[in-house]
Formats: C-alpha cells, sequence, structure tokens
C-alpha cells in the first residue's frame, strides 16, 4: 500500500480516559479496526480544519473518527474477516453496526452527539443509505464528514476479501459519489487538503 498523507488529530485532547476504555473494546477485537479508527479519526480533524470549523468541534470530530465504528463489537470476526464475498444475512449483520453503536455509546455519559454521528455514517446523500434514510442536510454534519473520511480510509486499505486502491483511484470513487454517496462540499474540501498535503 502506498504512504498516504498523515494530519495526526493532537491526541491527548482527542483519547480522554472514557474514549481509550471505549476503543479498547474494539480494539481488543481487530488491530485492523483500531488502524482503520486512528486514520479516520486524523482525516476527520483535518477536514474540520480545510472547513475552518472550530477546535473544539475538531476535537469532537477526532473522537467520532475513533468511534464510528464501535458497533463492530456485536459482529462475529468470521464475518469481518471473511476472506470472500458476504452473504445477505451477512451484510445485514454489518448494516446493523451503526445501530449498535449508537445504543452502545447511548449508554455512555456524554457520549451522545457522538452516537447520533455514529448513528448515521453510513447514509447517503441521496437517501440510499441506512439505517434510517436520510439524505442532503437531514444527515448531521459531522456524519457526512466521517462518511468521506472512512469511505476514503476504507478504499486505499486492503481488506480480506478485496485489494486496496490507489489514492488517485479512491479520490476518482470519492469525485464520482458527489450528490449521490457524499456531501459534494465535504468531498472537495478531501480533495483541496490532500492536493495541499
Amino acid at each position: 500500500m502506498e504512504k498516504q498523507p498523515s494530519f495526526a488529530a493532537p491526541p491527548l485532547e482527542i483519547e480522554d480516559k472514557t474514549i481509550q476504555a471505549l476503543m479498547a473494546v474494539l480494539y481488543d477485537k481487530s488491530s485492523r479496526e483500531e488502524q482503520h479508527s486512528r486514520r479516520v479519526s486524523d482525516y476527520c480533524f483535518a477536514i474540520g480544519t480545510q472547513l475552518g470549523l472550530s477546535l473544539e468541534h475538531r476535537i469532537q470530530l477526532g473522537k467520532i473518527g475513533l468511534l464510528h465504528d464501535i458497533g463492530k463489537i456485536s459482529i462475529p470476526n468470521t464475518i469481518l474477516d471473511k476472506p470472500g464475498s458476504l452473504l445477505p444475512m451477512e451484510w445485514e449483520e454489518i448494516h446493523q453496526h451503526p445501530v449498535n453503536g449508537h445504543r452502545f455509546l447511548s449508554a455512555v455519559v456524554g457520549m451522545e452527539e457522538v452516537a447520533e454521528t455514529v448513528l448515521a455514517h453510513h447514509e447517503r446523500y441521496d437517501g440510499d443509505g441506512y439505517p434510517n434514510g436520510l439524505r442532503g442536510q437531514q444527515i448531521p454534519l459531522n456524519a457526512r464528514i466521517v462518511a468521506v473520511a472512512d469511505a476514503y480510509d476504507a478504499m486505499v486499505s486492503a481488506r480480506p476479501y478485496r485489494n486496496c486502491l490507489s489514492h488517485e483511484e479512491a479520490i476518482a470513487e470519492l469525485k464520482r459519489g458527489r450528490r449521490t454517496q457524499f456531501d459534494p462540499v465535504i468531498v472537495e474540501a478531501f480533495i483541496e487538503l490532500m492536493e495541499g498535503a
């Protein structure tokens, strides 16, 4: 895999004791998820900077990036690490991870906003996402940011069921997904960020 630009966020402000404890639950299950979540966190923080968001907002985005896939703790490793194509019922389980993450984080004091973003991070700009079919501005801004960061990192990272794309191929996919899967403003901010890295 080619080296990607690094946009490390300030870890001490993002990874407080609550975040570290929550992360440990998922990361004990999968070290691949740990590395993915850390990169998504860094991308989210950097997109927030590109959009001119406040430091407090960017720190919140960094926390959300770390925890966006926390709902995967309820998915068996036989599905998460499956080398071949997933069966329809396995996809159904995968599609439940935003709901499971929301449920899990809603029980943690101070995680309400993170929980709402986690619930919506697989919604699509055109309304064809899950779990609630939100569209456009109905999707929380933080979730629209996470969607771009998450998709990019997933595309450029090797998975058990497919090879990774190059940076250029992933950017082309993000461009193709503007106004359908992704908020075009967030895609443009991410591309500008990558071009300036």
